[in-house]
Protein backbone atom coordinates (compact mmCIF):
# COMPACT_ATOMS: atom_id res chain seq x y z
CA UNK A 1 0.00 0.00 0.00
CA UNK A 2 1.42 3.71 -0.85
CA UNK A 3 0.08 7.08 -0.16
CA UNK A 4 0.08 10.08 -2.62
CA UNK A 5 -0.12 13.82 -1.27
CA UNK A 6 -0.84 16.58 -3.46
CA UNK A 7 -0.16 19.96 -2.36
CA UNK A 8 -3.25 22.07 -3.26
CA UNK A 9 -1.74 25.41 -1.06
CA UNK A 10 1.52 25.19 0.19
CA UNK A 11 3.02 23.59 3.23
CA UNK A 12 5.55 24.45 5.90
CA UNK A 13 6.51 24.37 9.16
CA UNK A 14 4.92 28.06 9.58
CA UNK A 15 1.14 26.37 8.89
CA UNK A 16 1.76 22.72 10.26
CA UNK A 17 2.99 20.84 7.03
CA UNK A 18 3.74 17.47 7.48
CA UNK A 19 5.97 15.54 9.41
CA UNK A 20 7.49 11.90 8.52
CA UNK A 21 10.20 9.87 10.77
CA UNK A 22 12.19 8.52 8.43
CA UNK A 23 12.63 4.64 7.96
CA UNK A 24 9.78 4.02 10.16
CA UNK A 25 7.95 2.14 7.27
CA UNK A 26 10.43 -0.51 7.93
CA UNK A 27 9.28 -1.39 11.23
CA UNK A 28 6.09 -2.97 10.09
CA UNK A 29 2.47 -1.74 11.02
CA UNK A 30 2.47 0.04 14.85
CA UNK A 31 -0.27 -0.24 16.61
CA UNK A 32 -3.18 3.01 16.26
CA UNK A 33 -5.75 4.04 18.52
CA UNK A 34 -7.53 7.14 19.28
CA UNK A 35 -6.38 10.09 20.95
CA UNK A 36 -9.10 12.59 21.19
CA UNK A 37 -10.79 12.52 17.59
CA UNK A 38 -7.48 11.73 15.89
CA UNK A 39 -6.52 7.71 14.90
CA UNK A 40 -3.03 7.87 15.36
CA UNK A 41 0.29 5.45 15.77
CA UNK A 42 0.71 4.29 19.48
CA UNK A 43 2.80 7.25 21.17
CA UNK A 44 5.27 4.66 23.03
CA UNK A 45 6.51 3.17 19.45
CA UNK A 46 6.61 6.88 18.34
CA UNK A 47 9.22 8.14 21.30
CA UNK A 48 11.35 4.95 20.77
CA UNK A 49 11.35 5.60 16.65
CA UNK A 50 12.26 9.17 17.45
CA UNK A 51 14.90 8.42 19.93
CA UNK A 52 17.01 6.99 16.88
CA UNK A 53 15.18 8.34 13.43
CA UNK A 54 15.26 10.97 11.68
CA UNK A 55 12.51 13.78 12.07
CA UNK A 56 11.60 15.53 8.52
CA UNK A 57 9.36 18.05 7.78
CA UNK A 58 8.09 17.87 4.55
CA UNK A 59 7.34 21.29 3.13
CA UNK A 60 5.93 21.07 -0.52
CA UNK A 61 4.76 23.90 -2.54
CA UNK A 62 1.11 23.98 -4.48
CA UNK A 63 1.51 21.13 -6.87
CA UNK A 64 4.33 18.87 -5.62
CA UNK A 65 3.69 15.47 -4.74
CA UNK A 66 4.57 13.03 -2.37
CA UNK A 67 5.09 9.61 -2.64
CA UNK A 68 5.28 7.18 0.89
CA UNK A 69 4.79 4.07 2.29
CA UNK A 70 1.49 3.90 4.18
CA UNK A 71 3.36 2.71 7.23
CA UNK A 72 5.44 5.39 7.26
CA UNK A 73 4.80 6.91 10.66
CA UNK A 74 3.71 10.55 9.88
CA UNK A 75 1.26 13.38 11.30
CA UNK A 76 1.15 16.87 10.88
CA UNK A 77 0.48 20.12 13.57
CA UNK A 78 -2.27 22.38 13.74
CA UNK A 79 -1.82 25.41 11.54
CA UNK A 80 -1.86 28.01 13.52
CA UNK A 81 -1.07 30.48 10.57
CA UNK A 82 -2.91 32.77 9.03
CA UNK A 83 -2.35 31.38 5.41
CA UNK A 84 -4.18 27.87 4.54
CA UNK A 85 -2.57 24.62 4.11
CA UNK A 86 -4.94 22.30 1.86
CA UNK A 87 -3.79 18.91 0.57
CA UNK A 88 -5.56 15.64 -0.78
CA UNK A 89 -4.35 12.30 -0.07
CA UNK A 90 -4.90 9.23 -1.56
CA UNK A 91 -4.21 5.47 -0.96
CA UNK A 92 -3.38 3.00 -3.19
CA UNK A 93 -3.37 -0.63 -2.09
CA UNK A 94 -2.40 -4.35 -4.34
CA UNK A 95 -6.21 -6.26 -3.95
CA UNK A 96 -4.11 -8.77 -2.40
CA UNK A 97 -3.56 -6.76 0.91
CA UNK A 98 -6.78 -6.82 2.51
CA UNK A 99 -6.82 -3.69 4.65
CA UNK A 100 -6.06 -4.43 8.37
CA UNK A 101 -9.65 -3.27 9.41
CA UNK A 102 -11.45 -4.11 6.46
CA UNK A 103 -14.78 -5.90 7.29
CA UNK A 104 -15.28 -9.23 4.84
CA UNK A 105 -18.48 -7.40 3.56
CA UNK A 106 -16.35 -4.79 2.24
CA UNK A 107 -14.87 -4.22 -1.25
CA UNK A 108 -13.17 -0.94 -0.98
CA UNK A 109 -9.78 -3.11 -1.19
CA UNK A 110 -10.55 -4.89 -4.47
CA UNK A 111 -12.54 -2.13 -6.74
CA UNK A 112 -10.45 -1.28 -9.85
CA UNK A 113 -9.37 1.87 -10.51
CA UNK A 114 -11.08 3.33 -13.34
CA UNK A 115 -9.41 5.49 -15.95
CA UNK A 116 -11.14 8.36 -17.20
CA UNK A 117 -10.48 10.69 -19.79
CA UNK A 118 -8.37 14.04 -18.42
CA UNK A 119 -11.63 16.24 -19.31
CA UNK A 120 -13.64 14.59 -17.16
CA UNK A 121 -12.42 16.38 -13.78
CA UNK A 122 -13.88 19.19 -16.09
CA UNK A 123 -17.44 17.62 -17.78
CA UNK A 124 -18.12 15.51 -14.56
CA UNK A 125 -21.56 15.96 -12.65
CA UNK A 126 -22.63 15.01 -9.29
CA UNK A 127 -24.79 12.46 -8.62
CA UNK A 128 -26.58 14.52 -5.69
CA UNK A 129 -24.22 14.20 -2.86
CA UNK A 130 -23.02 17.62 -2.57
CA UNK A 131 -26.22 19.39 -3.62
CA UNK A 132 -27.86 17.06 -0.71
CA UNK A 133 -25.77 18.39 1.79
CA UNK A 134 -23.82 15.12 2.09
CA UNK A 135 -20.93 15.77 5.30
CA UNK A 136 -18.01 13.91 4.40
CA UNK A 137 -16.46 14.76 7.57
CA UNK A 138 -19.10 12.87 9.89
CA UNK A 139 -16.58 10.76 12.51
CA UNK A 140 -19.78 8.20 12.63
CA UNK A 141 -19.85 8.12 8.96
CA UNK A 142 -16.57 6.75 8.40
CA UNK A 143 -16.10 3.46 7.78
CA UNK A 144 -12.30 3.60 8.01
CA UNK A 145 -12.89 4.12 11.81
CA UNK A 146 -15.46 1.06 12.80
Amino acid sequence: MMSVMVAITDANIENGCLQVIKGTHKMGRVEHGFAGEQVGASQHYVDLALQTMELIFVELKAGDVLFFHSNLLHRSEANLSDKARWSMISCYNRASNIGHNNAASSSSSITPIDVVPDEALLTWQTTGLVENGADFLLKEADVALK
